[in-house]
């Protein structure tokens, strides 16, 4: 069968205004979560995209409705493919909606990381000043306030690896998440 003839290579109906307005903010929302988030607002702008998306678009469609150049929409969709925001479906992106996995995923890949360093370096510097047998007030300041320093940062990593392990806490935050979804339109 030739490409002329095959459904996927037909012209898509024309959106109605509702939909490329609902995308557009839905796309600059994500956009501006994003960056909080300390993603690009381009990766945003893709996910709220195809998030809002009734089906999968290809490379060119994504470039096209989002002005990008394809250089750009090129490596920010592997960047997303990378994070699991989006999945592939042959030449064609689709957003993942599970928006608990997403958290998640994004918590243990680089939040976990970034506590688990930094309680590194709190602990390195408390045994340093730990070592030294001073008598300067202020260096007894030091080690108390790392200390307290130390067991917040202590009480962050516990309450991540809860949230993001298969225990009840997640059980709870996770059941909590799917009824929102199933009560969320469609």
């Amino acid at each position: 069968m030739s490409a002329l003839l095959q459904p996927d290579a037909l012209p898509a109906e024309p959106l109605p205004p509702l939909i490329l307005r609902a995308q557009d903010e839905l796309s600059e929302v994500c956009a501006s979560i994003a960056e909080f988030w300390g993603f690009t607002r381009t990766q945003g702008r893709i996910y709220g995209l195809l998030l809002m998306s009734p089906e999968p678009l290809e490379h060119g469609a994504i470039r096209s409705r989002l002005e990008i150049s394809a250089g750009s929409a090129s490596m920010t969709l592997a960047t997303l493919l990378d994070w699991g925001v989006l999945h592939r479906d042959g030449r064609k992106y689709r957003a993942e909606t599970d928006f608990w996995k997403l958290i998640t995923h994004v918590l243990e890949r680089r939040e976990r990381a970034r506590v688990e360093a930094a309680l590194a370096r709190v602990a390195a510097i408390l045994a340093e000043l730990r070592a030294e047998a001073h008598s300067d007030p202020r260096i007894a300041f030091l080690r108390d306030r790392l200390a307290y320093i130390h067991d917040f940062f202590l009480l962050g990593r516990s309450l991540l690896g809860a949230l993001l392990s298969r225990g009840p806490v997640r059980g709870i935050l996770g059941s909590l998440a799917r009824r929102a979804a199933r009560a969320a339109p469609r």
